[in-house]
C-alpha cells in the first residue's frame, strides 16, 4: 500500500469514511512498585490530557479506539495488561488502519544486555528484561502487524546526571533517580532508527536528545514535551487545510518546547542580575536544553486527525491602558498591537463619553479578572493550563507630598495614590501581572518599583520608564519599536523585552527601573502564534534601527509559504471602542529602504522576494541568517544558484524543505508582483493599499496576499465588487459587514 501522504484524497478518505481504523494506545506510569524506580508527577495525567485532545483532534474519523492505561484508569499500566492490548491490537488491524502508542515513565537500560526498557508499574529495576516492555519486544511486535502508518511517541527519562533545580523548579522525568539509571538514548535511537528504516511509514517521536532531560513543571500541570503534544492536536499543529499529521506536530513541538526552555532561561538571568543588584550570590541555575527528536525515513506521513471548530468565550490575555496625557498617539498605536501581536483583549481609556472618575473603578474590576474559566479542559485529571495574563499599563504625572506619599495624575480631575494602587495589586486576582508605568519627568522610579511588588505565585514584571520634558513620547515610542520589530510567530518573552529596553532607553535619556519576580514561570508579552500582525502602524513616529526595519518588514509574512494560515481569525480588539478613528497608516517599510541594504545583485531580486528569503532562512539558522544571505547574494548569479549555496549552511534534513520552499517564494513572489502591476490599474492604488490595511486588521497578514490574488482572478472586477469580495475573507459576518460599510463610505 502506498504511504499517506499529507493533503492527499486517499488518505483523507480512509479516515474519515471509516474505512480504515485509527488504533491508539496511551501509556503512562506515576507510580512504581519498585521503591527504586521514583514516582513521577505527571505520566497519569499526561495520558487522560493528550486521551482527550486526540479525540478531539479525531472526531471526524468515525472509526478509531483509544485505550488508556494509567495510574488512574481501571486497568493499571502492568506488563501483562500492556502486551494484552498490543496483542489485541495486532491481531485485528488491516493494512490501511494507522496505530498511535504513546508511553510516559520511566526509561533504563538493561545493564548487561544493553537493551532499552519502558519501565511499567510493576517493573522490578534488578529484573528489567522479565519485568519490563523491552523497546525491541514493542517494535517487533508493532512491526508483526499489517497496519504499516505508525507513530510512537516516548516521553521517558534519559540522564540520571542531572540534578532538580530547586523546589519550586521543573522537575526531570528521572525525579531523584540515582546514577546507576544508564542513558538509554544510543541505543533506543539505534532500535527506533532500524525500525524506521524498514518501513517508510513509520515514525518515533522522543521527548528529548542523547543525555538531556525530559522536563515537567508545575505551571503547565503536564511534562513539557507532552504538553506541547496536546496543544499541537488541539489545532496549533495544523497546516493551513486544518489537517494535522505527525511531521507538522513533531515541528511545532520542537519549536515550542526549545522556545519556552530558552524564554525560562533568559526570566532566570534577569532575576539573577536583580539578586545580584541586592548583593545576594545564591543565584537560580539555568536549565539544560530539551531538544525533541524525530526518527523517521521516507516521504510517509501519518495523519493524526483536524483541527477542531473551537469558540473561545473567554480571553485569557486582558489590558488596560490608561493614558492621563494629552497626546494619545501613541499609545494608541501600542493598544492596538496589544490587541493584535500581543493576543490582548484591550480596553482603551479615556473614552469618548466617559468620565475620568471611572478610573478607579475600572483598575479595580480589571485586577479583579481572573481567566480560570478560560482554561482549556481536556481531561478530568489533566487541563491544559493557559495562565491568564493581565496587562495594565498608566501614563501620567507623579507629585510628591510631605509624608512620602505619591500621587498619579491622570488629568486634571483625577489622582490616584501610590498605596491605593498597590493595594489593590496585592488584592487582585491570580494571574500573571505585566505592570508598565510611564512616568515623564518622574524621579525616585525605584519608590514605585519597591511599593508595588505584590509577590503573586504566578508572576509579575514591573517595567517603569521617565521621559524628559523635552521627548515626553521617548518611552512609549520606543515599547511600540521594540514591539514591532519583534517576531510575532515567534513570541517575545518580557525578559528579552526587557533586556531589549535596557539597551534602547539608557542611550537616548530614559530612565528606567524594572522588577521581574522570582515565580520560574515563562510571561510573554507577546505570545507568538498569533495570527493578526499590523502592517500599518507609523513606523515614522518609531525610529527603528536598520537591523529592525527589516526584522519588521519579514514578521509582515506567513514563515512557511506553502502553509498559509487558514482564515480564521477572531478579532483581538476589545468591544470597548478607541476614543480615535482608526490609526492613519503608512506603508511599513518603504521600497527604497530596502534597495539601499539589499547587496548589488548580478540578477533580480525585488524587495519582496529578499525578505520572505531572509524569514524562510532565519528559521533555520537563526539570527546568523541576514548575514549569510547578503554573503550568498553577492556571489550568486542566478536564483537557482542562490538556493543552492544558502542550503550548503543548512544542515542535510533541512536543505531540501528549504530548497522547495525557496523556490516557491521566488516564484510566488513574481507571480504576485506581475499581477499587481497588471490588474490593480482599474481602482486607485492608493485604496487597494487602504482595503489591504483594513482587512489585516480583520484576518492578519494574509490580507495582501489575499488583495493581489482577487485582482489577479478577476482583471475587470468593479470596486464595489472587490470590496464585497474581500468582505468574504472575514469568518466573522458582522465584521464583515462592518468592514464593506468603512471601505465604502470612505468614497462618499
Amino acid at each position: 500500500m502506498s504511504p499517506l501522504y499529507v493533503g492527499s484524497s486517499y488518505s483523507t478518505n480512509i479516515l474519515t469514511t471509516g474505512e480504515a481504523k485509527l488504533w491508539i494506545l496511551l501509556v503512562g506510569v506515576n507510580e512504581y512498585q519498585d521503591s527504586g524506580l521514583p514516582s513521577l508527577r505527571y505520566p497519569a495525567v499526561d495520558c487522560q490530557g493528550l486521551g482527550k485532545a486526540l479525540l478531539k483532534a479525531t472526531q471526524r474519523f468515525p472509526n478509531k479506539e483509544v485505550i488508556i492505561h494509567n495510574d488512574f484508569a481501571a486497568q493499571p499500566p502492568t506488563l501483562e495488561i500492556i502486551r494484552g492490548s498490543l496483542q489485541r491490537i495486532i491481531s485485528q488491524t488491516q493494512s490501511q488502519d494507522s496505530i498511535v502508542l504513546y508511553f510516559s515513565g520511566h526509561g533504563m537500560l538493561e545493564p548487561n544486555d544493553q537493551q532499552a526498557v519502558l519501565c511499567l508499574a510493576d517493573t522490578c529495576k534488578d529484573d528489567l528484561l522479565s519485568t519490563g516492555l523491552g523497546l525491541q519486544e514493542l517494535l517487533q511486535v508493532l512491526g508483526s502487524t499489517s497496519a504499516t502508518q505508525q507513530l510512537v511517541c516516548l516521553d521517558t527519562c534519559h540522564s540520571g546526571a542531572m540534578k532538580v533545580l530547586g523546589a519550586n523548579a521543573g522537575s526531570a522525568r528521572d525525579g531523584n533517580i540515582s546514577e546507576t539509571l544508564f542513558n538509554t538514548q544510543p541505543t533506543l535511537m539505534q532500535v527506533l532508527r532500524k525500525r524506521a528504516s524498514q518501513s517508510k511509514e513509520f515514525c518515533a517521536l522522543l521527548s528529548c536528545d542523547q543525555g538531556q532531560q525530559s522536563w515537567e513543571f508545575p505551571e503547565l500541570g503536564h511534562g513539557l514535551f507532552t504538553y506541547y503534544l496536546m496543544q499541537g492536536l488541539l489545532g496549533k499543529a495544523a497546516d493551513s487545510q486544518g489537517v494535522i499529521e505527525a511531521d507538522g506536530l513533531y515541528k511545532y513541538v520542537y519549536r515550542q518546547t526549545l522556545q519556552y526552555i530558552d524564554k525560562l532561561n533568559q526570566q532566570l538571568r534577569l532575576m539573577n542580575q536583580q539578586k545580584l543588584n541586592r548583593g545576594d550570590s545564591k543565584l537560580h541555575p539555568e536549565y539544560p536544553l530539551q531538544t525533541p527528536k524525530r526518527i523517521v525515513e521516507g516521504v510517509g506521513e501519518l495523519i493524526l486527525g483536524f483541527k477542531a471548530d473551537a469558540v473561545e468565550s473567554h480571553k485569557q490575555r486582558r489590558a488596560l491602558v490608561i493614558d492621563g496625557l494629552a497626546n494619545k498617539k501613541t499609545t494608541t498605536d501600542l493598544s492596538r498591537l496589544f490587541a493584535g501581536a500581543g493576543g490582548f483583549e484591550v480596553e482603551f481609556f479615556p473614552q469618548q463619553g466617559k468620565s475620568r472618575s471611572e478610573i478607579p473603578g475600572k483598575i479595580q474590576n480589571f485586577l479583579h479578572w481572573s481567566g480560570e474559566s478560560a482554561t482549556k479542559s481536556v481531561s478530568q485529571l489533566g487541563t491544559i493550563k493557559n495562565a491568564p495574563t493581565s496587562l495594565l499599563y498608566l501614563r501620567g504625572h507623579i507629585e510628591k507630598i510631605e509624608d512620602g506619599e505619591a500621587w498619579l495624575v491622570l488629568g486634571n480631575a483625577m489622582r490616584l495614590s501610590r498605596s491605593w494602587l498597590r493595594h489593590q495589586l496585592r488584592r487582585a486576582a491570580k494571574s500573571q501581572q505585566i505592570i508598565i508605568l510611564d512616568f515623564p519627568e518622574a524621579t525616585f522610579l525605584e519608590d514605585w518599583i519597591e511599593d508595588l511588588q505584590s509577590g503573586t505565585e504566578h508572576g509579575q514584571c514591573i517595567i517603569v520608564g521617565a521621559s524628559t520634558d523635552e521627548e515626553p513620547e521617548l518611552f512609549s515610542q520606543t515599547l511600540l519599536e521594540t514591539l514591532i520589530a519583534a517576531n510575532p510567530q515567534a513570541g517575545l518573552g518580557i525578559a528579552k523585552w526587557i533586556t531589549q529596553l535596557q539597551t534602547h532607553l539608557p542611550t537616548k535619556g530614559v530612565n528606567l527601573d524594572v522588577w521581574l519576580s522570582a515565580t520560574q514561570t515563562v510571561i510573554d508579552i507577546l505570545p507568538g502564534n498569533i495570527g493578526i500582525v499590523f502592517q500599518d502602524l507609523q513606523v515614522k513616529e518609531v525610529p527603528l534601527n536598520e537591523e529592525n526595519k527589516r526584522e519588521n518588514q519579514e514578521n509582515l509574512f506567513p514563515k512557511d509559504v506553502n502553509n498559509l494560515p487558514k482564515l480564521e481569525f477572531a478579532s483581538q480588539f476589545s468591544s470597548q471602542p478607541f476614543p480615535d478613528q482608526p490609526v492613519s497608516v503608512a506603508a511599513p517599510i518603504a521600497a527604497d529602504y530596502l534597495e539601499k541594504t539589499q547587496p548589488q545583485l548580478n540578477f533580480k531580486l525585488d524587495s519582496e522576494q529578499y525578505s520572505k528569503l531572509e524569514q524562510l532562512l532565519k528559521l533555520s539558522v537563526g539570527l546568523i541568517a541576514p548575514t549569510i544571505l547578503k554573503k550568498t547574494l553577492k556571489k550568486a548569479t542566478s536564483s537557482k544558484e542562490l538556493v543552492k549555496k544558502i542550503t550548503t549552511y543548512l544542515l542535510p534534513e533541512q536543505q531540501q524543505t528549504f530548497e522547495q520552499q525557496a523556490i516557491a517564494i521566488l516564484e510566488q513572489s513574481t507571480v504576485a508582483s506581475q499581477s499587481t502591476s497588471d490588474n490593480s490599474s482599474s481602482i486607485d492604488p492608493k485604496f487597494i493599499r487602504k482595503c489591504e490595511r483594513e482587512l489585516a486588521y480583520a484576518i492578519g497578514p494574509i490580507a495582501n496576499f489575499l488583495t493581489q490574488e482577487i485582482l489577479k482572478s478577476y482583471p475587470q472586477i468593479s470596486l464595489l465588487e472587490f470590496v464585497s469580495k474581500l468582505a468574504t475573507k472575514i469568518s466573522d459576518k458582522q465584521k464583515a459587514l462592518e468592514f464593506e460599510q468603512r471601505m465604502l463610505g470612505n468614497l462618499k
